[in-house]
C-alpha cells in the first residue's frame, strides 16, 4: 500500500486541477514546497504579528479582508506583520478574487521563497474547491489487481486470480453499454467520510489487456460512451473455482472486503463451464440497487420460510428489533460478515 502524507504545491497547478483556476504571480522557485494538510488557513491576525498559531504545511488564503487590512495599516505597519508571517516557512500564499498583492507582500515572500498563487474565485468557493482537491492527493492509496466497471451506475470491483476471466467478463460488459473504468490495476482512494474511489493508472486509461489479443483501447474501439476516469466502489465481486460448498446459496450472508480499511459488499461468483459471467454480473449491480431502495429479495424470502414455519409448526417467530441486525429466522446462521480476499499491493 501506498500513502501519500504531502502533496507539491505544483500538484494544484497540473491539469488535475484546473477547476482551481491557478496562475503564480511569483518568478522565483519554491514550487516543490510540501502541503501535507487538506485544511487551508487565512492569517487573520497573524498579518497583525500574532502568528502562534500559524501553519506552514497548509495553504494560506489571503482575500479582500487580508488584502483591505495591509493596505490600511501601512507599508511599513504591514511589512512588521507580514515578515513574521512569512518566516513561518509557508508552502504557498493564494491571493483570491484576482487580488493584486501588496508591495510587502511580494517583497519578503520572495525573500523567504514562498510561492505566490492567484485565483479569479470567489474566497469560498476557491475554499471549498481546493479543500476538496487536497483531499484526494493526501488520501491513503492502494494499487488493486482486478477490474472496475461501472454498470448500471454502480462500481463493481472484479477480483481473482490471474488469467480466471475479469477483464473477458468486463469486455462482455462494455459490448452491453456498460463503461469500463480500470483494467488490471485499479488505483483506490478514499474520499471522506469513508466511500472508495477507484480510477486507473495513468498508463492504463481507457486500455485492457485480453490473453491472445494484447492490449486494446476501448475508447478508440467503442467511444468515450464507454469509458470513465473513475468511478466510487459499490460491491467487489470475486470470481473463483472453489468448491460449491464455499458460496453462500441463500445470498444472505453480510460478506465484506475491506479496502483501505472500509469495508465493502462482497459476492463471491463461481465459475462453471457454460455460465454466463457477464449477465450475473449485469445482476449483481440489478440486485445492488434493490437493496439502496430497501429492497432485499433474499432476506424476504427468508423470512417468507419463516413465517411458513411458524404457521405450520406453531413455533413462535423469535423476536428481533432492526437494530441489534439477528436474522428474524431459526434458520442456519449467518457468514462471518467479513472476509479477507484479493491481492492489494
Amino acid at each position: 500500500m501506498r500513502r501519500d502524507v504531502a502533496v507539491e504545491v505544483s500538484r494544484l497547478l497540473d491539469e488535475d486541477s484546473a477547476a482551481l483556476q491557478l496562475e503564480v504571480l511569483s518568478t522565483w522557485g519554491g514550487l516543490d514546497r510540501l502541503l501535507t494538510r487538506p485544511r487551508i488557513q487565512k492569517p487573520g491576525l497573524a498579518l497583525s504579528g500574532f502568528v502562534k498559531h500559524v501553519y506552514g504545511d497548509r495553504l494560506q488564503v489571503l482575500g479582500l479582508t487580508e488584502i483591505d487590512y495591509l493596505l490600511s495599516v501601512g507599508e511599513e505597519a504591514a511589512r512588521v506583520g507580514v515578515e513574521k508571517y512569512c518566516k513561518r516557512k509557508l508552502a504557498a500564499i493564494t491571493l483570491t478574487r484576482g487580488l493584486e498583492p501588496p508591495p510587502p507582500l511580494m517583497e519578503l515572500a520572495e525573500q523567504h521563497g514562498i510561492p505566490v498563487l492567484r485565483t479569479p474565485l470567489m474566497t469560498s468557493s476557491f475554499i471549498t474547491r481546493v479543500t476538496r482537491r487536497l483531499e484526494e492527493l493526501l488520501s491513503p492509496r492502494a494499487n488493486i489487481h482486478g477490474v472496475l466497471v461501472d454498470v448500471l451506475g454502480v462500481g463493481l470491483l472484479l477480483i481473482g486470480r490471474s488469467g480466471v476471466g475479469k477483464s473477458e467478463a468486463a469486455l462482455d460488459l462494455v459490448l452491453r453499454g456498460h463503461r469500463l473504468v480500470a483494467d488490471d490495476v485499479v488505483e483506490v482512494t478514499i474520499r471522506p467520510p469513508d466511500t472508495i474511489w477507484g480510477s486507473a493508472t495513468q498508463l492504463h486509461q481507457h486500455h485492457m489487456e485480453i490473453r491472445g489479443m494484447g492490449i486494446l483501447n476501448i475508447t478508440h474501439l467503442f467511444g468515450v460512451a464507454a469509458v470513465r476516469d473513475n468511478k466510487k466502489i459499490e460491491v467487489v465481486v470475486e470470481l473463483s473455482d472453489l468448491h460449491e460448498d464455499d458460496y453462500d446459496r441463500l445470498g444472505t450472508e453480510n460478506n465484506a472486503w475491506p479496502v483501505l480499511g472500509v469495508d465493502i459488499p462482497l459476492v463471491r461468483i463461481p465459475l462453471r463451464a457454460g455460465r454466463n459471467i457477464s449477465s450475473l454480473i449485469e445482476v449483481v449491480a440489478r440486485n445492488q440497487i434493490l437493496k439502496y431502495r430497501g429492497i432485499d429479495s433474499a432476506r424476504e424470502f427468508q423470512e417468507k420460510i419463516a413465517t411458513h414455519i411458524a404457521m405450520t409448526t406453531g413455533v413462535p417467530l423469535p423476536s428481533t428489533s432492526p437494530e441489534d441486525g439477528a436474522p428474524a429466522t431459526p434458520l442456519p446462521p449467518q457468514g462471518s460478515g467479513r472476509v479477507q480476499l484479493g491481492d492489494v499491493e
